[in-house]
């Protein structure tokens, strides 16, 4: 009976931390500002096709199987708590800065009407700190995991925010100018000092 009270635990936690962070997610979206330049639909394919396939590597049972299926990390309750911890504090960090953000965020790379260059709360540690929330989540499911979907699916995340990254850097210098050229010498894009 404990036995499988412990696999169920391991079963669901981490899909239903998920499955919360997205429920706000959602909610949350209906509070933004009117959008008057948006990404190419092409791009924003190639970020959601990264993104969906690091989800469906870490989601789908089928890529248990095999090489992909094989521990780096072994399979221990304390190993799985470690995961799950860092998935719920890179959750919470990226809640955190999207509610700084306000009615400047979007899903998408955009400028909005009245944008403004938010530099406080979360965004004086990092210029793009609710991808810094994303991508801690991801590490931490991937340790959870512990096997070698949840690297592989954590180096396509990577790639698909770091891209984001590299278009929208583009996107805030056109539209504030110098004043995020000083932003980008003073604070660090996703980890506050290092990168």
């Amino acid at each position: 009976m404990y036995k499988e009270s412990i696999d169920l635990i391991y079963a669901w936690l981490i899909p239903v931390i998920w499955l919360v962070w997205l429920s706000f997610w959602i909610f949350s979206s209906r509070d933004v500002g009117t959008t008057s330049e948006r990404e190419p639909p092409m791009s924003r394919r190639i970020h959601l096709s990264l993104v969906g396939a690091a989800i469906a590597l870490i989601a789908l049972p089928v890529f248990r199987r095999g090489l992909l299926g094989w521990h780096w990390l072994p399979a221990t309750a304390f190993v799985f708590f470690i995961g799950a911890a860092i998935l719920v504090a890179g959750c919470i960090f990226a809640i955190w800065a999207r509610r700084y953000l306000g009615t400047n965020w979007s899903g998408t790379i955009s400028v909005k009407e009245e944008h403004e260059l938010v530099r406080n709360g979360p965004y004086a540690f990092a210029r793009h700190p609710i991808y810094t929330g994303f991508i801690m989540g991801i590490a931490g499911t991937a340790i959870a995991l512990g096997e070698l979907r949840g690297i592989l699916a954590f180096l396509l995340f990577l790639v698909a925010y770091l891209r984001k990254i590299r278009i929208e850097e583009k996107w805030l210098i056109a539209h504030f100018g110098q004043s995020y050229e000083d932003y980008r010498k003073d604070v660090r894009a996703l980890i506050p000092f290092i990168l």
